[in-house]
């Protein structure tokens, strides 16, 4: 008896004392819940029924000068049953990742609240061990903000805007999570920058931020990861402007021989590009990041295929293995990006 009791407490101890934490970083492209938040404009992604029955609403949404998002206002259906759906469909993804445990750590872009991670954690993660879920408001006005999903307790949450007055609208600050780990800390940063419908001093600004805050960290391991909207093309570049300080993943691993990666994480207008990064500061990079475990994911599910029209010539080309988005019609797909993961050493 007192051995089977001593060897219940050893493997208690061992499952408990992690030797490897794997962190995952995911755009969830529009995971709103079905309840309008005061000061947000989040009319696309309500219940049809009460936008119909909502002069404000109809208001807001002819307002919209884009003839696309004022269809999508007026006519999108956000209801229950396909927020369920939605719901499923990034469990999912999540839930694929190292054989069906979900990665430890999970960041997500394009949440609305910290009812809707709530609801993914209850309707499709509640066996996976995700006790601990941080969101803090931010300024978008969509209502969009970073989130981030653990296994291991959430010790301090902070958000922190990015001034960009005079060079762009307000938008998502720069969410900073810090966990504990084994008696270490680990600070990562969320990050989802100003869309490229901004200027490229946006972006630069959110870079200098995330520097600044990076270098205030006294954590074991410093991580920044999101959705940084950022191409070659931006100059001033903000992507560049973080290699002094970090190290990008994503550029290690596919230096590597024999690693083969998916040519990007987001597709537009048909090219790829990597627009989702994890970066991790220099001084916590040695020994602890397993450089070849980074994986772009690109399971079969996640892919599809899409028709795009050149604009200017009206050519058509189907495009094979692309992202495949969440469709309200038939509830299926997930998002028009792929998910990034990577493994570290404790």
């Amino acid at each position: 008896m007192k051995k089977t009791v001593l060897l219940a407490l050893c493997i208690l101890s061992v499952s408990s004392f992690a030797k490897t934490i794997s962190l995952m970083n995911y755009n969830a492209e529009n995971l709103f819940d079905t309840v309008h938040d005061e000061g947000k404009e989040d009319y696309t992604y309500l219940p049809l029924a009460l936008k119909e029955a909502s002069p404000e609403i109809q208001d807001y949404c002819n307002s919209l000068t884009v003839e696309s998002w004022k269809k999508s206002c007026l006519y999108t259906d956000w209801s229950e049953d396909v927020l369920a759906a939605k719901v499923k469909n990034l469990a999912k993804v999540i839930r694929t990742y190292n054989r069906g445990r979900g990665a430890d750590i999970v960041v997500l872009q394009e949440v609305e609240n910290i009812n809707v991670l709530n609801i993914l954690v209850k309707e499709g993660l509640s066996d996976l061990g995700y006790k601990y879920i941080s969101l803090v408001e931010g300024p978008d006005k969509r209502g969009i903000d970073v989130g981030v999903l653990s296994k291991y307790p959430v010790v301090d949450e902070k958000l922190h805007e990015i001034d960009l007055s005079d060079i762009g609208k307000q938008t998502r600050g720069i969410l900073e999570v810090t966990i504990k780990v084994n008696n270490k800390l680990i600070t990562v940063f969320g990050n989802h920058w100003p869309s490229q419908h901004n200027p490229s001093e946006a972006r630069f600004a959110a870079s200098e931020k995330l520097i600044s805050l990076a270098e205030q960290s006294t954590s074991n391991i410093v991580i920044a990861t999101g959705d940084f909207n950022t191409t070659k093309e931006d100059s001033p570049n903000g992507v560049q402007n973080l290699k002094e300080m970090f190290i990008d993943v994503e550029t290690k691993a596919r230096a590597l021989p024999f690693k083969n990666l998916w040519s990007g994480t987001h597709w537009y207008k048909g090219h790829w590009g990597s627009l989702d990064k994890i970066f991790v500061k220099k001084e916590s990079f040695k020994a602890k990041v397993k450089t070849r475990s980074f994986n772009i994911l690109s399971y079969k599910f996640l892919l599809g295929d899409k028709k795009w029209t050149d604009y200017e010539t009206g050519e058509v080309t189907v495009y094979r293995n692309v992202p495949y988005r969440f469709n309200l019609r038939d509830k299926t797909g997930y998002s028009d990006h792929l998910p990034i993961a990577v493994k570290i050493k404790l």
